[in-house]
């Protein structure tokens, strides 16, 4: 006797929502990397969360769902510019601007860690999730032995727990 493996019409259903989600809020995370990029190459880091705040709200009401645009960031970080960039600071960027449209006020923080202090191991020339290291963030060295690691706050501890830091030494916020 075979037993079947249906799963649940629920969670097919949600499958679906958050696929058909991908597919409609693409344009708009690509749009916000290329305008990262943009605004990247123009002005200094510490401009850019003022500038990458002024932003329309979205026009399809249905991609406010701050969560999930980080979860489709997330999916297509590797294929979006900026290049050269840090993927901690490339994902920060592109989601301060996400998440202005969707009407939240993101905060921009940048925080260094020593190799070897608190928080998850690390590879080198990387922080424990994909940071860049101070030379990747702006530094002018490549072996400077801090790690540095970007990440956006909004006040709401359901978003900030995605990004927040965990043994990084805050430097900097806007």
């Amino acid at each position: 006797m075979r037993l079947s493996r249906r799963r649940p019409p629920g969670r097919l259903l949600s499958r679906l929502a958050r696929a058909a989600f991908v597919a409609a809020a693409a344009p708009a995370v690509v749009r916000a990397a290329l305008r990262v990029s943009r605004e990247l190459a123009r002005s200094e880091v510490r401009e850019l969360p003022g500038r990458l705040r002024r932003v329309e709200p979205f026009a399809l009401a249905a991609l406010a769902r701050p969560a999930w645009l980080d979860g489709t960031t997330a999916r297509l970080l590797p294929l979006l510019p900026p290049r050269g960039v840090g993927r901690c600071l490339k994902r920060s960027l592109i989601l301060l601007d996400l998440w202005s449209r969707c009407g939240l006020e993101p905060r921009l923080h940048v925080g260094v860690r020593r190799p070897g202090r608190s928080g998850p191991p690390s590879e080198p020339g990387q922080g424990a999730t994909g940071d860049a290291t101070a030379g990747q963030m702006g530094g002018e060295r490549r072996d400077d032995p801090l790690e540095a690691h970007a990440w956006v706050t909004v006040g709401d501890p359901r978003l900030d727990r995605r990004t927040g830091p965990d043994g990084w030494e805050e430097l900097w916020s806007g």
